[in-house]
């Protein structure tokens, strides 16, 4: 009888958590979209009014997330449920998650969440000047106010850990800045070779210099690379009716829930870079869309850390629309819409220009081989920010002299180098490993997906995307944050681990074939 009522109690309390930490994300999808909406279609002269709203918006959370109430009922729950077999392991991770969400949360004051919000929306403005008069000095002072703002906030949540593992563990769970360091020295020391070789290849043989001025023209209106965009987007297996594409500044996916999801991307003459730019976000989208939805706002159903979010986007990016395979598919429907890709090029052309292999300055721009150089340049910098072995003044001399270093190019104006990304202006400090390690995972999971579907990449050429989408779906999407880290999450679907080798053979073995370099 006992048992019972204990059992009873349990599942009593669990629903009534459920119950607040849903209300805690309807709230946070309100603030998802007041975000959105300062990206795409904020008026300019509404900026301080939209701080405002979001800096009260985030009182209210941090209310709501802190409440003694909330903190009572959770760590009733956490001391019974090891005893308990009346939850399920999703039930079971929600509350874990519930708890390390809490004890964040309640170790920074209100005025602290408050001032995050207020610095969030100011950043950004003084970013966007910054950035369009190519002057890292007048930004220089909202960074350094970041930078003490996190460290402040770090030294609160985790006093015993160095101020940046704890702001990469708000991204990528469980890593460290001694990890990154080893993953990422693995990297350099597989990608300077190969860069080198590929170099070496276009200076001795011209015709490796391939042509991809077909894909720059005035003649790509804007308005029919959205019709493409579109198209491609729906068949990968984006819902239009529970989701958007817009244009942004800088392109990325929000929106406040897996049936309100949206995706924005930018468009120049540049063929390629509103239409890869809209696949990435994609895949971003088909993963907030394809999130469980029996655990739809509770913090299980989330997505499992930025690395693995990035995953996907890549995945769809490069392993799916870079490769040979998915052209055979997007070739015709792209020369559906720009008839004169047809008349002159080829799909093998579309191709090479694809995966041309270029140091540039810009890593939106990067190719696949360069771009992990750039990521690592950024977490090293950041690491030495926040260890005290950089200074802020310093930081754009710094920048160039590792751009210079591991590129062999040197940015001409702060616009181009120190300036060119969002994500200092907004706090999210971290969080650009987690680009490079979603292109080690995507990589895993491609080739695990190749075993378990031997007709995957015959299904690609064919515009059959919905077996590797539902493939995704059920070993990925659907378990959300089940499992404590994208390490364990790899396991499971891989067998192993992040293996940064996969990657390193990937890049090798197609670029060798690309570029007609020896085997090795």
């Amino acid at each position: 009888m006992e048992t019972t009522a204990a059992a009873a109690g349990v599942r009593e309390r669990y629903n009534t958590l459920a119950e607040r930490l849903q209300e805690i994300t309807h709230l946070e999808g309100i603030s998802a979209l007041l975000s959105w909406d300062m990206e795409v279609i904020m008026p300019h002269g509404s900026g301080d009014a939209r701080g405002k709203q979001m800096s009260a918006l985030a009182g209210v959370l941090h209310e709501k997330k802190t409440s003694a109430e909330l903190g009572r009922l959770i760590t009733a729950l956490a001391d019974q449920i090891s005893a308990s077999s009346e939850l399920n392991d999703y039930e079971r991770a929600n509350v874990r998650d519930a708890k390390r969400d809490y004890d964040q949360e309640v170790l920074v004051p209100k005025e602290l969440a408050q001032k995050v919000a207020e610095l969030e929306n100011r950043g950004h403005s003084v970013w966007a000047e910054a950035r369009k008069q190519s002057d890292f000095a007048s930004f220089a002072p909202v960074l350094r106010e970041w930078v003490d703002l996190r460290k402040k906030i770090c030294a609160l949540v985790e006093p015993t850990k160095p101020a940046y593992d704890v702001c990469i563990d708000r991204f990528e769970r469980g890593m460290t800045a001694q990890r990154f360091d080893e993953i990422f020295s693995e990297v350099k020391a597989g990608l300077v070779p190969l860069i080198a070789d590929i170099a070496r290849a276009q200076a001795e043989k011209p015709e490796l210099n391939f042509d991809r001025s077909f894909l720059h023209s005035e003649a790509f209106s804007t308005v029919t690379q959205d019709q493409l965009g579109t198209r491609i987007s729906k068949d990968l297996g984006f819902s239009t009716e529970c989701g958007r594409l817009d244009v942004s500044t800088h392109p990325f996916t929000g929106g406040p829930h897996p049936t309100d999801v949206r995706i924005t991307t930018r468009y120049s003459p540049n063929l390629l870079e509103g239409l890869m730019g809209t696949i990435h976000e994609t895949g971003h989208a088909l993963y907030e869309q394809g999130r469980n939805a029996e655990h739809i706002d509770l913090p299980v159903g989330r997505a499992l850390g930025m690395g693995i979010h990035e995953s996907q986007s890549l995945f769809y990016e490069r392993m799916v629309g870079q490769s040979r395979h998915f052209w055979k598919y997007a070739w015709p429907v792209a020369c559906e819409f720009f008839p004169q890709l047809a008349k002159e090029h080829s799909v093998e052309e579309m191709y090479r220009a694809l995966n041309v292999v270029t140091p540039s300055l810009i890593r939106v721009d990067a190719d696949e081989v360069t771009y992990s150089l750039h990521v690592i340049l950024r977490f090293e910098i950041e690491r030495d920010l926040f260890n005290g072995n950089l200074a802020i003044e310093d930081l754009p001399k710094v920048w160039n002299e590792k751009m210079k270093s591991y590129l062999g190019v040197v940015p001409p104006s702060d616009k181009e180098g120190v300036l060119q990304d969002v994500h200092w202006s907004a706090g999210l400090y971290g969080y650009f490993p987690s680009y490079s390690l979603g292109a080690m995972y995507a990589c895993q999971f491609y080739n695990k997906a190749k075993e378990e579907i031997p007709e995957l990449e015959e299904q690609l050429a064919q515009g059959q995307f919905e077996p590797i989408k539902a493939w995704l779906g059920k070993k990925i999407h659907q378990k959300g944050s089940l499992l404590p880290s994208g390490d364990e999450l790899c396991q499971a679907v891989t067998g192993e681990p992040l293996n940064p080798a996969h990657f390193l053979r990937y890049l090798r073995s197609k670029y060798s074939e690309i570029y007609q370099l020896p085997s090795q």
